[in-house]
């Protein structure tokens, strides 16, 4: 009797399987129907605030200053200054990037495409690509900039916090920091302020013949002596000016004073490769300012000459009395 239960157990008679089959099949639909539905739902990824909102039509000439936010690969997202316009720049292979340096920045230097970091505040000038992004033909910051960004990378400006902390551990400490940093902002604010102004460091003359152009042995002696002295110093331009004596008619002493001029300048170029670009504006001045009078042959001597004055720029070097050489 036992024996028949078991296999009674093992063996669904031939009504109860069709049922049994119908059970099977609903728990089948019910395992696999949750999964059915998760793969055909699609995946929402979570909203990024940083998009972009500015595009360009392809070909569209355009510029734009504004802070790095974000770079992947050869795409930058740039925040134009002062607004909430987002825009792509695209870098390509002829992307320029510089940066200005020199003498009143008016030299260009080449610069890495690894520094273009977020932080970095930039130029970009370029056209609309095929994707509405703007595709970047030059882009230039300024080492300033530079040196912020790589600061704020590398953690060494959290100002902010350091205070903070300091406040907190010594009141008085916080006072004489507060106190330095206005002595050290007044001082920088007045040296950026005198970017634009020079000193007179050295000034020298070189005499003529009456009615020549040509340098004497003497003359250049004096010239070698002038800018040896200015060499290796940073800043520094060279003002020429030219004079001549009243001999002669106006016309005539203006043509000599800027021949004169012009002696002296293709001296020092290219005697002491001076560069052109530092020599400012040399000017033929004919009978004008006299340093002495016409009407002696001492006077007339003093006055066919060439003055060369050295002048450096008072934001970049300390300036000592003018001397004479």
């Amino acid at each position: 009797m036992r024996h028949s239960t078991e296999l009674a157990l093992q063996q669904p008679s031939p009504r109860t399987a069709p049922f049994a089959c119908h059970l099977a099949v609903l728990a089948l639909l019910a395992i696999t129907a949750p999964v059915s539905a998760q793969e055909n739902t699609p995946t929402i990824a979570a909203n990024d605030p940083l998009v972009p909102n500015v595009s360009y039509s392809p070909g569209q000439y355009a510029k734009l200053e504004g802070t790095i936010v974000s770079r992947k690969g050869d795409a930058l997202l740039v925040r134009r200054q002062n607004t909430q316009e987002l825009s792509v720049v695209t870098l390509t292979e002829q992307t320029e990037i510089e940066s200005p340096t020199g003498i009143m920045n008016l030299e260009r230097k080449k610069q890495d495409m690894a520094k273009l970091q977020a932080g970095l505040f930039l130029k970009v000038r370029g056209h609309g690509g095929d994707q509405k992004e703007l595709v970047a033909e030059r882009i230039s910051f300024h080492k300033t900039a530079l040196k912020v960004t790589n600061q704020i990378s590398s953690g060494t400006v959290e100002l902010k916090e350091e205070m903070d902390a300091r406040f907190e551990a010594n009141r008085d400490s916080i006072n004489a920091a507060k106190e330095r940093g206005r002595t050290e902002l007044s001082a920088l604010a007045t040296r950026i302020a005198n970017l634009d102004a020079y000193d007179l460091k050295f000034v020298g003359r070189v005499y003529f013949q009456t009615g020549s152009d040509v340098l004497s042995a003497e003359a250049k002696s004096t010239l070698d002596s002038l800018i040896n002295l200015g060499k290796g110093m940073n800043g520094t331009l060279v003002e020429i000016s030219g004079f001549a004596d009243a001999t002669g008619s106006r016309e005539l002493n203006q043509r000599l004073s800027q021949r004169r001029v012009e002696s002296v300048v293709t001296y020092v170029a290219g005697t002491h490769n001076v560069p052109l670009r530092k020599i400012v504006n040399p000017s033929g001045l004919g009978t004008t300012q006299p340093v002495g009078s016409n009407d002696t042959p001492e006077g007339r001597a003093a006055n066919r000459r060439v003055e060369v004055r050295i002048l450096v720029n008072r934001g970049i070097d300390d300036i000592p009395p003018a001397t004479k050489p």
